[in-house]
C-alpha cells in the first residue's frame, strides 16, 4: 500500500470540519453571534433611555435589552463546541451589563451612599484601633484554635476507647456546648465563673468559651475520621502486638487526618469568624473597635473597613479549604 499524501488528509480533514460547522444551526455559528452582538451594541447605544427614572415604556425598552444580551451570552455557554475562555467572557460581560444597567437606571443616589459607607475621611487616623482589634481577633483565633482541635483530638481517642461510662460524659459534654449558642457560652464564662472564684481576664475568657465550642465541633469532626478507618487495619496492628496507643498513633490518626482536615479546616475558618461574638464581654477585637469608631465619627464606614479585613482573610482561607478538600477527595476519597 502507498502512503497517503498528507496534504490530501489535510483538505480532507479541513473538508469534514466545514460540513459539520455548516450543519451547526444558524444561531450557534459565529457569523450569527458577531452579528448579535453588533445589533446589542447599536442597540444600547442608540435605543436605551437617557434618563435615571425611566416610564413604563422606557422599563421594556431596557428589560429587552437585557433578554436579548442573556440569549446571546446563553448561546455562547451552552454550547459545547465553543472555547470555554469564550463561555467564561460572556458570563463575564453579562455580569457587567447588570451592573451597568443597575448603576444607569436603579435612580440610586451613589454619591451620598459613598459617603456615608465609605468614607475615607472618617477613618483618618483610625487604622492604629483597628489594627490592634486584629491583634486580638487573630490572638483569641490562633490560641482558641490550638486548644480547641486538641481538647477535641482527646476527646475523640478517648471516646474511641468504648467506655460506657467515659462515653456518656463526653456525649453530655459535646451535646451540650454544640447546642448552645456561642453567645451564651461566652456570656455564662465571662460572668459566671467569677462567683466560681475563677477570675481571668476578658480576652481568656473569649479564648475559653471558643475552645470550649472549638472542641466539641473538632471532637465530632475526629471521631467521624477515626470510625471511617477499616476495622481490618486495627486488627493487623494488633496481630502485629501493637498495643492500643500505639495502634491509635501509628495505624487510626495518620489515617483519620486524611479525612478530617476539609471538615476541619472549615471549622477554624468559622472560628475565626466568631471571634466577633466577643465583642458583647467588652473585649475590643476587630469588630468592637469598629463599634466604637462608628460611634464616635456617627458613620458606618469603619464597620465597612471591619468588614472588608475579614472578607481578606476569610476569603483565602475559604478557598484553602476548599482546595484542601478536592485535592482530599481525589487523592484519598471519601467513605460513604
Amino acid at each position: 500500500m502507498t502512503p497517503s499524501d498528507p496534504r490530501h488528509e489535510t483538505r480532507a480533514r479541513r473538508q469534514l470540519g466545514h460540513e459539520h460547522y455548516m450543519h451547526q444551526p444558524l444561531f450557534r455559528r459565529y457569523e450569527f453571534l458577531g452579528a448579535m452582538l453588533v445589533v446589542l451594541v447599536l442597540y444600547a447605544v442608540f435605543l436605551l433611555p437617557n434618563t435615571q427614572r425611566p416610564s413604563t415604556g422606557q422599563w421594556a425598552v431596557i428589560i429587552m435589552f437585557f433578554l436579548l444580551v442573556m440569549a446571546w451570552v446563553g448561546t455562547l455557554t451552552t454550547d459545547d463546541k465553543k472555547p470555554t475562555w469564550m463561555g467564561a467572557l460572556a458570563a463575564v460581560v453579562l455580569l457587567f451589563v447588570f451592573g451597568w444597567l443597575f448603576y444607569r437606571y436603579s435612580g440610586a443616589q451613589w454619591k451620598k451612599l459613598v459617603f456615608v459607607f465609605l468614607n475615607q475621611g472618617v477613618m483618618e487616623g483610625e487604622w492604629g484601633p483597628l489594627s490592634e482589634g486584629l491583634l486580638v481577633t487573630l490572638e483569641i483565633a490562633i490560641l482558641s484554635a490550638i486548644l480547641g482541635v486538641l481538647t477535641g483530638l482527646i476527646l475523640a481517642v478517648l471516646r474511641s476507647l468504648n467506655n460506657w461510662m467515659l462515653n456518656l460524659v463526653i456525649i453530655a459534654y459535646v451535646d451540650v456546648v454544640r447546642a448552645t449558642p456561642l453567645i451564651v457560652l461566652l456570656v455564662v464564662v465571662y460572668y459566671a465563673l467569677p462567683y466560681m472564684g475563677i477570675l481571668m481576664s476578658a480576652v481568656m475568657s473569649g479564648i475559653l468559651a471558643l475552645t470550649l465550642n472549638c472542641s466539641a465541633y473538632t471532637s465530632e469532626i475526629f471521631r467521624a475520621g477515626i470510625e471511617s478507618i477499616h476495622a481490618g487495619q486495627v486488627e493487623a496492628a494488633r496481630s502485629l502486638g501493637l498495643t492500643s496507643m500505639k495502634t491509635m498513633r501509628l495505624v487510626i490518626l495518620p489515617q483519620a487526618f486524611r479525612v478530617v482536615v476539609p471538615p476541619l479546616t472549615s471549622t477554624l475558618v468559622g472560628l475565626l469568624k466568631d471571634t466577633a461574638v466577643c465583642s458583647v464581654a467588652s473585649i475590643v477585637e476587630l469588630l468592637r473597635a469598629a463599634l466604637q469608631i462608628q460611634a464616635w465619627k456617627a458613620n458606618p464606614t469603619p464597620l465597612i473597613a471591619a468588614t472588608i479585613i475579614y472578607l481578606l482573610i476569610l476569603i483565602p482561607l475559604t478557598r484553602l479549604s476548599n482546595r484542601l478538600e478536592v485535592r482530599m477527595k481525589t487523592r484519598f476519597g471519601v467513605r460513604r
